[in-house]
Parts: structure tokens; sequence; C-alpha cells
């Protein structure tokens, strides 16, 4: 009986900490960083607040836009169903990030989102560190692809551009770093690329590099799909 009677007590604390937050957001009196009804701002440094407003962008394509419109312009695209199970729903177009290009490409807004935390939080640091030099061009595989897993019955999430595969960065001082190549390759190269892979195993729900097998040899698969992993 006790256990009960703390499962209700905890759950009456946590509507009325709930209902305490809506109400102290409604009022203003959280700052706008914290506010989970302001959409997250990607351009500040990442924290407990930004992970919650991610996560309401994930639920929700206006809350996704509204945040990386702060960020980037991009091209809103209209719903548009494929093959059984194939489909692009609240996606994007981008062709630039915080500093870096990338060749236009669609996809999920949460995806887009979270690639431009990436590159700014994650991969401009870590090219200033292990090469004294930004990186000007991230090179990818793209997103949508109406496909199977390889060697599986099972949709990817590339089937609805809720995935990209990054192949390789060109920095801005013209060195030109693939995962091909360089996974395996000098030093510096080696240390830049795992220190993406782990940021990315922080920004999206799956993370799969040249470690996970043969197939992702030549990329990082990104993906917000339902299973976790880092490999």
């Amino acid at each position: 009986m006790a256990r009960g009677r703390m499962s209700w007590a905890a759950l009456v604390v946590a509507v009325v900490a709930g209902l305490a937050l809506v109400w102290a957001s409604r009022a203003r009196v959280i700052p706008d960083r914290y506010n989970l009804l302001v959409p997250l701002d990607p351009t500040l440094p990442l924290d407990l607040a930004s992970d919650a407003k991610l996560w309401l962008a994930d639920k929700d394509g206006r809350l996704c836009r509204d945040g990386l419109r702060q960020a980037v312009n991009f091209e809103t695209m209209a719903a548009r169903a494929g093959p059984p199970g194939c489909a692009r729903r609240d996606t994007v177009t981008i062709g630039n990030l915080w500093q870096a290009r990338l060749r236009p490409e669609e996809m999920n807004c949460t995806i887009a989102l979270r690639l431009y935390l990436l590159e700014r939080h994650v991969i401009q640091p870590a090219a200033r560190r292990h090469f004294n030099s930004a990186v000007a061009t991230i090179a990818h595989f793209g997103s949508y692809s109406c496909r199977t897993i390889a060697g599986s019955r099972r949709l990817s999430e590339h089937a609805t551009a809720n995935a990209i595969d990054l192949a390789g960065f060109r920095l801005a001082n013209g060195r030109q770093i693939s995962l091909k190549k360089d996974w395996n390759g000098g030093a510096d190269a080696r240390a830049f690329l795992r220190e993406v892979r782990d940021g990315a195993c922080t920004l999206f729900n799956t993370t799969l590099s040249p470690d996970y097998n043969a197939a992702h040899a030549d990329h990082f698969h990104l993906d917000m799909g339902l299973f976790h992993t880092c490999r």
C-alpha cells in the first residue's frame, strides 16, 4: 500500500511541477533560453534546456522550423507520399549551416536542425583544435532514399528523409578529410573524425561509423529513428 501511495504522490508532484512550469513560461518568469514554450535557439551553447527543446522540435515540425529559422535559410518542402512506407513530411531543403556549406539536400527538419548543431558545436571546434582551420564544406551521400536497410526487409530511416550520410569534410585551408581514407589515416584526422562521431552520438539517436561494419566504411550514418546506437 505504501508503494501505491508513493506512486500517486510522485504523480501529483509531477503534475503540479508541470503546471507551475507552464504558468512560469507563459508569465515570462523564465528566460527564453530555458522557456520550453520558446523555440530552440541553435546558436546558443547546448545544455539540458536545449535537449528538452530539441525533443519538442522532434515532435512538432513548426517548432523545428522556428528554431532552424533563427540560424539559417532553408526552403520548406510540401509533404509527399512515395511507394508504401516511403514519405516526406516536415522536410526542408538546406544548403548551408553555420560556417560550412553542403550540396543542397532535402531532409527532415529535425535532421537539419541537429546537423546544424553538430556543425556549429562539434565539427567546427574539433577542426580548429586538430587542424587550426574551419570546415568549409561537408560532403554527404544524401538523405531521402526509398529503400530498406541493407540485408534487411525493414525500411531504412532514409525512406522518410529521417537520416543523413556524411562522407567527409573540406577545410578552409583546402585540405580534404574523408572517412574512407582518413578513418585509419593520420593521427590528426583520426582524432577529428572520432570526435565528430562521438559528438554525433549525443545529438542523433543512431550514429554509425566505419567501426560499425564495412557498409559504413566511407560515411557516418546519422538518423533519428527509434533505436539508439553509437558505434
